[in-house]
């Protein structure tokens, strides 16, 4: 009897032994979500048992902090990574039911990835890998007429706001397949969105009825533009324009000719004028040199200050050099620190004075440099504007151009490897150079200076440093 007794017991103390035992379940493909829209991550227990009282944590393979965490039945935001504060939540009525799934507000392209949804109840952990993919469907699509090209006339078709890299088509009112004619040019912006332009040379057809088909693959959407065309607007070929063109090439043989006959007797003239010529650029290069002195001795020590640094931004032990991480550095949250921006300030400020300093920025497509406002608001998205505190210059891609309300191209034979800032607080004047070639770029004059003054630095997709470097007398 004892031995019955004893089966007995064993096989009720068997199922109790298992009931804390649980798993964690996820999709297995992939969560699609739209820029700017919600985002949810399903994840629940198995069986259904109450997460309440258990510590439920989010984690991004790339991130070093939680993306959310919950302990002692409430959030723990003291552990959560800052761009998702305020951000997430967890279905607090659906815990009890073994839900503990993600909501996700307003996303964004960088929180695409994989996220490991982990449960604790201090006896069993158990997790489960879920990944997240996010598209943008672009806006402003257009198409424009840029000019004439060849026999045809050169259509631009752009848009904004894309992710990840969208698919352009071109097609004819025929029907006909352009796109393998076009050129297309992708840009990132400072939010991870993909700006697309593309252009293509087209020619009179049936209707001169012309379609760029903008394809979002991971979405499976599209955006089509439509332009009409009069057929006046294409150029025609005459006999008159034939005639013109072998007259032109005749005049231009002639041309030729007489400037190689004026060359041949005048080339003892041009040796004696050597001299002459050599003795005016000394003196042309002593009065550059002689202003050059100048702006070099108002060089100023210039180092960066990290407390105002984007948490993405990583900044040397020295203080002196600056680039762009994939991942966010663990920093202090406060009011000077720029977030939206990957922009940081100089340690020093200024309030009066002639300054000078120079900056390294060989190896980058992208950055903006000079001088902010120590006012100048530092959260969210900034316009690098003087009318927001800033007189900057920057490089995009193959644009060299300053940053004013209306950009401003800045001529120059090829974008300079080194920058030099000039300051003169009381001129009102912020003034920049080409440090290699000893070159003028710009200026900013008439500017009300009545906040101190930093030196300003800010750089996107720039993985190599930007460089504070010493001034070369």
């Amino acid at each position: 009897m004892e031995g019955i007794y004893l089966i007995v017991l064993l096989l009720f103390e068997v199922p109790c032994s298992m009931c804390g035992k649980f798993t964690v379940t996820g999709p297995t493909h992939p969560v699609v979500a739209i820029v700017g829209e919600d985002a949810v991550l399903e994840c629940r227990l198995v069986p259904d048992l109450s997460a309440s009282n258990m510590v439920v944590r989010w984690l991004k393979s790339d991130l070093g902090s939680a993306v959310h965490a919950y302990r002692n039945g409430e959030d723990d935001t003291a552990a959560q990574d800052h761009d998702y504060r305020g951000r997430t939540e967890l279905f607090k009525d659906e815990l009890s039911k073994g839900n503990v799934s993600l909501r996700i507000k307003n996303t964004r392209v960088f929180d695409e990835g994989k996220y490991i949804c982990s449960v604790d109840d201090e006896t069993d952990f158990e997790e489960t890998v879920i990944e997240l993919k996010v598209g943008g469907l672009g806006r402003e699509h257009w198409i424009q007429i840029e000019g004439y090209h060849q026999n045809g006339i050169q259509l631009v078709c752009e848009s904004n706001g894309w992710f990840p890299q969208p698919q352009v088509l071109w097609t004819g009112g025929d029907g006909q397949n352009l796109t393998t004619q076009s050129k297309i040019n992708y840009h990132r912006d400072s939010k991870g969105l993909v700006n697309v332009q593309s252009n293509v040379a087209v020619t009179r057809d049936s209707t001169n009825r012309f379609k760029c088909l903008i394809r979002n693959n991971l979405l499976k959407k599209e955006q089509e533009a439509t332009i009409q065309i009069a057929g006046d607007f294409f150029p025609a070929i005459s006999g008159w324009l034939v005639f013109l063109s072998v007259i032109l090439c005749l005049v231009i043989v002639a041309l030729a000719a007489g400037i190689f006959w004026t060359v041949k007797q005048h080339r003892y003239f041009k040796e004696l004028e050597v001299d002459k010529s050599i003795k005016q650029f000394d003196q042309w290069k002593s009065l550059i040199d002689s202003d050059w002195k100048k702006i070099s001795e108002c060089q100023v020590t210039v180092t960066l200050d990290t407390e105002t640094a984007n948490p993405r931004l990583e900044v040397s032990k020295d203080r002196k050099n600056v680039r762009l991480t994939r991942t966010v550095m663990s920093v202090p949250e406060n009011e000077e620190r720029f977030t939206a921006s990957e922009s940081v300030l100089g340690s020093e400020g200024f309030t009066s004075g002639r300054h000078y300093w120079e900056v390294e920025v060989v190896g980058n497509q992208h950055w903006t440099l000079g001088v902010a406002k120590e006012s100048v608001v530092r959260k969210g998205d900034i316009q690098l504007i003087p009318e927001k505190g800033f007189w900057t210059i920057g490089r995009d891609e193959d644009k060299f151009q300053a940053n004013s309300a209306n950009k401003s191209n800045i001529p120059a034979h090829e974008i300079p490897r080194k920058i030099g800032v000039y300051l003169c607080y009381e001129s009102r004047i912020v003034s920049f150079y080409s440090a290699s070639t000893k070159s003028y770029l710009y200026s900013f004059t008439g500017s009300e200076f009545t906040d101190k003054l930093y030196p300003f630095f800010s750089m996107e997709h720039c993985n190599k440093w930007l460089k504070i470097c010493p001034v070369q007398q």
